[in-house]
C-alpha cells in the first residue's frame, strides 16, 4: 500500500518505488483521498525527475560548474566571468534550472534593457552621462551564457526536466554591423589635419585594421625581421590571443626608430611626440619624449577627422572597417581578411563580403549574352 497513515500521526504517508528507487514521506494531508491526490502528484514529478538530487541544481551551481569545465578556458574568460556575474543578479542565484522558462527569462531581459551605465567618472556636482544597454549587449548577458548552461545542464549533467525555452523570441534584434569605407580624398583630409604622431597612427588603423587600443603595444612587441620572417607585431586579440602581424618594410622601419629611442627613454609605448626644452643659462637645449595616453591619441584623432568634415560616429573604429574592406576587395580572400582583423570566427569576416560586389557585377558583365528562349523558339522555327 503506497499511501497509510502511521498510527502516532494525524498525516497520511506516501511510500512507492519507481525505477528502483524508493520514495517516501509526509503528504500532510488528513483524508485518504487527499492523501492519494498528494501521492499522485508526487508520483507525477518523479517521473519528470523532479525528486532527482540533480533536479536541485541552482543557476549558481550550475554556472560555477559551467564555469569550471567550459567558461574559464575560453579565450574569452574575463568577458564570459562578467556576464555570468550579471546573469546570477538578474536571475537570481537560488533559482533552480528546472523552474527556468521563457517567462522568466524574458523578466531578466527586461530588467537589463531597464539599466544603464556611463562612460566616465562622476564629477563633484556633475554626474556623468548615462547610456542604454544595447540589444546587443543583453542577448550576451542573458541568452548567450544561460543558453549554454542549460543546454550543458541537460545533455551532459542530466538535470531533468529542463524547460523548452523560445530563445528566438527572446532574442532581441541587433542593428546590422556598418561597413566604412572612406574614399581617398576623405582619407588624405583626415590625416592631412593629423599632428605627425596622430598622422602616423591613423594611417596604421587604416591599413592594419587595428584597434585603438590595440596601437598601445608594449615596445618588446615589435618582432625584427629574422632567417623565419620579416618584421612582424605580436598584437593581443581580445578572442585569440596573440596574434602575429606582418609590417609592410616602410612601416617597420617607422616602428623600429619608435621602438628603440621608447626603449631608450623607458617609456611603455611608442607613441609620444618631441618636447624641446629650449638652452637656458648654462642648460643646454634638452629633448624630452612625452607619451601620449589612449585618451590624448582618441581626442587627436576624432578633432581631426571633424576638422576635415568627417562627422560619423565611432569614426576612429571605422577604419578597421575600412581596412578589412580594403584588403578583401583587393584579394577577394576572406581567410586573409579573417588574419588581419584577427577574427576568432570567420562570420564576423562575413560582414566585409560586400567589397566583393563590383568584382561579381564585373564578371557578369564580361559573360556573353545568353539568346532568351524566345529568340531560340523563333530561330528554330526559321529553320
Amino acid at each position: 500500500m503506497s499511501v497509510y497513515k502511521p498510527a502516532k500521526s494525524r498525516f497520511y504517508q506516501y511510500d512507492f518505488r519507481y525505477k528502483g528507487k524508493r520514495y517516501t514521506g509526509s503528504t500532510g494531508v488528513e483524508t485518504l483521498r487527499k492523501a492519494e491526490a498528494v501521492e499522485r502528484h508526487i508520483r507525477g514529478e518523479v517521473a519528470l525527475g523532479l525528486h532527482d538530487d540533480q533536479a536541485g541544481m541552482t543557476l549558481d551551481q550550475g554556472a560555477g560548474q559551467w564555469w569550471e569545465e567550459v567558461g574559464k578556458h575560453l579565450r574569452t574568460a574575463k568577458d564570459v566571468e562578467r556576464r555570468l556575474e550579471t546573469l546570477l543578479r538578474l536571475m537570481g542565484k537560488d533559482t533552480r534550472l528546472v523552474d527556468i522558462n521563457t517567462r522568466k527569462v524574458s523578466v531578466a531581459i527586461e530588467k537589463r534593457r531597464g539599466e544603464t551605465y556611463q562612460k566616465a567618472p562622476d564629477k563633484p556636482g556633475k554626474p556623468a552621462k548615462r547610456y542604454p544597454v544595447a540589444n546587443a549587449t543583453v542577448n550576451a548577458d542573458i541568452i548567450s551564457p544561460l543558453r549554454r548552461i542549460l543546454r550543458r545542464a541537460e545533455t551532459v549533467w542530466e538535470v531533468k526536466p529542463i524547460a523548452k525555452i523560445d530563445w528566438k523570441a527572446l532574442t532581441l534584434a541587433e542593428p546590422e554591423p556598418e561597413i566604412r569605407l572612406y574614399t581617398a580624398d576623405q582619407r588624405a583630409a583626415w590625416i592631412g589635419q593629423c599632428d605627425p604622431v596622430a598622422g602616423q597612427a591613423l594611417e596604421y588603423l587604416l591599413r592594419y585594421g587595428l584597434r585603438l587600443n590595440e596601437l598601445f603595444f608594449a615596445p618588446a612587441a615589435y618582432l625584427p625581421a629574422d632567417e623565419f620572417a620579416g618584421p612582424r607585431l605580436a598584437i593581443n586579440k581580445r578572442k585569440r590571443g596573440v596574434m602575429l602581424l606582418p609590417l609592410r618594410e616602410d612601416d617597420a622601419r617607422d616602428v623600429a626608430a619608435r621602438v628603440g629611442r621608447a626603449q631608450a627613454a623607458d617609456l611603455e609605448t611608442i607613441w609620444f611626440e618631441e618636447i624641446v626644452l629650449p638652452a637656458c643659462g648654462k642648460r643646454p637645449e634638452k629633448i624630452i619624449l612625452e607619451p601620449l595616453s589612449y585618451y590624448g591619441l582618441q581626442a587627436r584623432l576624432r578633432s581631426a577627422a571633424k576638422r576635415a568634415g568627417i562627422n560619423m560616429a565611432r569614426v576612429i573604429h571605422g577604419a578597421r572597417h575600412h581596412a578589412g574592406t580594403m584588403m578583401l576587395g583587393k584579394t577577394g580572400n576572406l581567410k586573409l581578411t579573417q588574419q588581419l582583423l584577427g577574427h576568432a570566427d570567420i562570420k564576423s569576416t562575413l560582414r566585409y563580403a560586400h567589397a566583393l560586389e563590383a568584382d561579381l557585377r564585373s564578371a557578369l558583365e564580361e559573360s556573353p549574352p545568353q539568346e532568351s528562349r524566345a529568340s531560340q523558339a523563333k530561330s528554330a522555327r526559321k529553320r
